[in-house]
């Protein structure tokens, strides 16, 4: 290793490492005096007075002279200008974060990377030094999280870093190239249609022409295993097209954790508009309650492991509560129920299609829970706290699933998700990173054995992208870039092809119209829907082998995850 080499990683790693964290040239009473950066047996001091000198006027001190050179002259200008980068957010956020149990995890992986000058994990100072920094009246900035920190000195372990960026960067290689599969996939499909799309392509993103009402019942959830003295009530509001010559389709919406029925009102009322009933619950335990936790630091840990199983008996429920109803059973078509599910809303319509609860698979993976890129397997993880037994969840009257983001890879896995028979269309945003795409519903796609399955590719969408434009101003303190990092770039677009989709699947599945096959496939996703900036691809077919080949390489995620023991679930 020669030392020029060395310097220039050194270099570079004051970029990557600080850009990592984000001035004001004011010092607070407690703050680092310098910054260690060390590879190896090589080891760089440099004062943060230097840093907040070169901040400040874009000179650069002779501390800094050596290393800096080597930065391009746009790396250069872009380290300056993320030092000097303030940003507005709220230490009581930063602090409920970083307490969760989400947050201890980052802040134990970062800690490996940024650590005390004994070399001691830095995850407690850094804690407080985002906090302080978050608290400071000019400004959240790297500057502030450094001079906030609570030593003498910080230091930056290279190597570490470096293997934490090797690690991500595996990852997001092996998803891009999973979605170039997908892509090519695409092609093939469009290539191989037979007959071009009819000569009037109706466009399903725009409203029916079918009217509707809407009414808000009280239901109870009154299934065997729900405790008397603390009966579950729950409203759900009942979309309802008018007239009914012939029994009308149900479909029922299932909410994501945080969410409530409010915010998938508009895509019911599009269903509804094309002559589809419409129940939409929200699910106590796990509905707006827990918005305001999921938001502002992801916090599962307080989920009630038992709405794993409340929520697909909630369903039962509003069929149940429907056929015992002398009107609603009469205009009804209740033996042929489509669910469309988000996130645990996407778990829940699942189970419910036919995938049991994998509890062998839950006690292996969640021992300990690994989730540093994959944020759901937390919630995922509450489900250990189950007690062990079968808990019914499927329903035979369920025949059509749409799983949008849905959460698998731990409470089903691939022994549960070939259990599906009713067909399926799973739906996944390539930028969401708190279900994310590969592990979640990617390979989860091809675990699926049902023979009418389809792949709905949002790319670059992100988890919350069905709802259009989310205000969560009201809900949390976030910055505008957070609220786009769980939208996307365009969450009207994304939330248009989600109302297509589901009017096509729905359509040829419950209502019986053959002529909406042809909007299931690839060609009218593909040319006629798609446009900038959300790509939409639509598949129905990807094998293993497919996502092996582009990546070139063994995925660093198994696509098929080791075989788990029944016995697990016993321990």
């Amino acid at each position: 290793m020669s030392s020029r080499w060395a310097q220039g990683v050194l270099a570079a790693a004051i970029a990557l490492g600080l850009t990592a964290v984000e001035g004001t040239r004011s010092r607070p009473a407690m703050s680092a005096e310098y910054l260690q950066i060390g590879l190896g047996l090589f080891s760089l001091s440099v004062p943060i007075a230097d840093l907040e000198t070169f901040a400040a006027t874009g000179e650069v001190p002779d501390t800094l002279d050596t290393y800096i050179d080597y930065l391009s002259p746009q790396a250069r200008s872009q380290l300056q200008e993320a030092l000097n980068r303030t940003v507005e957010i709220s230490p009581l956020a930063i602090s409920q974060m970083t307490y969760s149990a989400l947050g201890e995890d980052f802040l134990n992986r970062l800690g490996n990377v940024v650590q005390t000058p004994s070399g001691i994990n830095g995850n407690q100072a850094m804690r407080a030094a985002l906090i302080l920094a978050a608290a400071d009246p000019e400004g959240f900035s790297i500057l502030k999280v450094l001079q906030y920190f609570p030593t003498v000195g910080i230091h930056v372990d290279v190597g570490e870093l470096l293997a934490l960026e090797r690690e991500m960067g595996t990852y997001f290689s092996y998803r891009d190239a999973s979605l170039a599969a997908i892509a090519a996939q695409s092609e093939l499909e469009v290539a191989a249609t037979s007959e071009g799309l009819s000569a009037e392509v109706p466009d399903l993103r725009q409203q029916g022409s079918v009217a509707f009402n809407q009414t808000t019942l009280t239901l109870n959830n009154q299934f065997a295993g729900i405790p008397a003295e603390t009966p579950r009530r729950f409203e759900v509001d009942i979309y309802l097209p008018e007239p009914q010559a012939a029994a009308v389709p149900l479909v029922i919406i299932s909410h994501g954790l945080g969410a409530s029925r409010a915010d998938f009102a508009a895509m019911a009322q599009h269903l509804a508009s094309y002559g589809f009933a419409v129940a939409v619950p929200d699910h106590p335990g796990s509905d707006t309650n827990y918005q305001r936790e999921f938001l502002a630091n992801l916090a599962y840990e307080g989920v009630d492991p038992l709405e794993f199983v409340y929520r697909p008996w909630d369903v039962k429920s509003i069929i149940d509560a429907l056929a015992a109803d002398p009107i609603y059973a009469q205009v009804l078509e209740l033996n042929h129920v489509g669910v469309i599910g988000h996130s645990f809303g996407g778990y829940t319509a699942l189970a419910l299609g036919g995938a049991p609860l994998n509890q062998a698979r839950i006690e292996a993976n969640c021992n300990p829970v690994e989730y540093v890129l994959n944020l759901s397997t937390l919630l995922q993880c509450r489900a250990t706290e189950l007690p062990l037994t079968d808990y019914a969840l499927t329903d035979d009257r369920v025949t059509a699933v749409m799983a949008y983001s849905p959460v698998t890879s731990v409470l089903l896995g691939p022994e549960s998700v070939a259990q599906v028979q009713t067909p399926v269309m799973m739906v996944t945003s390539s930028s969401d990173f708190v279900a994310p795409a590969v592990p979640e519903q990617i390979h989860p796609f091809i675990w699926l054995e049902t023979g009418e399955k389809y792949l709905a590719t949002f790319l670059s969408a992100s988890h919350v992208a069905i709802n259009g434009e989310v205000d969560f101003s009201d809900q949390v303190e976030v910055a505008p870039q957070v609220s786009s990092l769980l939208t996307g770039p365009d969450p009207n677009l994304s939330t248009s092809y989600a109302h297509a989709l589901n009017v096509a699947f729905m359509g040829f599945y419950l209502s019986d119209r053959p002529e909406y096959e042809q909007f299931l496939g690839a060609a009218y996703a593909a040319e006629f829907l798609s446009e900038p900036p959300v790509a939409l691809t639509v598949i129905s077919n990807l094998t293993a082998e497919q996502l092996e080949a582009a990546f070139g390489d063994e995925p660093p995620i198994p696509i098929y995850p080791d075989p788990v023991s029944p016995e697990l679930a016993e321990h």
